[in-house]
């Protein structure tokens, strides 16, 4: 029996393009969160719908953990979940009706949930985190616990239902602040993964294996097609040191072959990736990678270079324009 059983709605079988391209990465939100809470004393388990079957495999873990609540945190650093796709709110929606014919309290987090908390409290969820949502939920976990007796009002980016009918029923308080000192945070819980399936399937797909990282959350640029509801247009990094110190663990507990920086946008601040590509070097870390960057960032003096020095092999690039000759250019 676990006290806290986390999951996420993202399904790879529901996706069929995905599912053919067969790169299936964990859910480092979720695992944050999780390595959160576990930090702080709570009991965890977690639940990977990446990989799942479908909603039934939840059902298998609610049965299997008989958690007292039930946490649907969403991977705000990976672009297919930022998409809230229409069968995912649909996969969540019926996670939060098991959970709750379970007798879980519900809590919600991600950008669809943000967007709308509304749907989600309909749909039976007690709580939505709005928002970045690690500082919320801990707070949130020790009023419920009882380790503290803050009034819900007084929790900041929570979402719940007050009693009454409708949308006058459901309160929202003040956004909490980002979280600035982000190398504070505990690394993802990656021991709760499973990590064995991930490199078989990726072994056998594509001959290598990839984990992913973030060094960053949030852009402060302005393009159309990326969801912002969780960070907006702000931004915080996290310094080098704590990047090569995660990346140094990832490369000793599982050697993997390749790195996705799953970054908005990656060494956005003068100087990062240089003193990035430096202490790779200095430390014997280097392990080839993908990132997304832009055209002006990568044209300062000494950024591809210390790109290529750290072990980039491919930097996505967003071109934006209404015209099709000049995207085909």
């Amino acid at each position: 029996m676990s006290e806290i059983l986390f999951g996420q709605s993202y399904y790879l079988s529901f996706d069929p393009k995905q599912w053919e391209a067969m790169q299936p990465y964990p859910p480092l939100g979720t695992m944050y969160a999780a390595s959160l809470v576990r930090q702080r004393g709570y009991g965890v388990a977690f639940f990977d719908a990446m990989l799942a079957a479908s909603e039934r495999e939840w059902e298998e873990a609610l049965d299997r953990h008989r958690p007292r609540l039930a946490v649907i945190y969403e991977d705000n650093f990976n672009y297919l979940t930022k998409m809230c796709l229409l069968r995912m709110r649909q996969a969540a929606l019926a996670m939060i009706d098991m959970a709750r014919q379970h007798g879980c309290t519900v809590i919600v987090a991600g950008s669809d949930a943000t967007d709308r908390p509304e749907v989600y409290l309909a749909a039976g969820a007690h709580f939505v985190l709005i928002g970045e949502g690690e500082y919320t939920l801990a707070a949130l976990l020790d009023r419920l616990s009882g380790r503290s007796d803050a009034p819900l009002a007084s929790i900041p980016g929570l979402a719940y239902r007050t009693g009454s009918a409708g949308p006058a029923g459901v309160a929202r308080t003040p956004r909490r602040d980002d979280i600035t000192d982000l190398d504070a945070l505990p690394f993802p819980a990656w021991d709760l993964v499973d990590v064995p399936r991930y490199q078989d399937l990726w072994y056998r797909r594509h001959g290598y294996y990839s984990m992913n990282m973030v060094t960053t959350r949030g852009c402060p640029f302005h393009c159309n097609w990326c969801a912002k509801p969780i960070w907006g247009q702000r931004y915080n990094a996290r310094s080098p040191e704590n990047v090569v110190d995660e990346l140094e663990f990832l490369k000793t507990t599982y050697a993997p072959d390749h790195i996705w920086f799953a970054d908005d946008i990656m060494g956005l601040e003068a100087g990062w990736l240089e003193r990035f590509a430096d202490l790779v070097e200095a430390r014997g870390v280097r392990v080839p990678f993908k990132c997304l960057s832009r055209v002006d960032l990568l044209l300062r003096d000494g950024e591809v270079e210390a790109l290529a020095r750290a072990g980039c092999q491919i930097a996505w690039i967003g071109a934006e324009s209404g015209a099709q000759k000049i995207l085909d250019a």
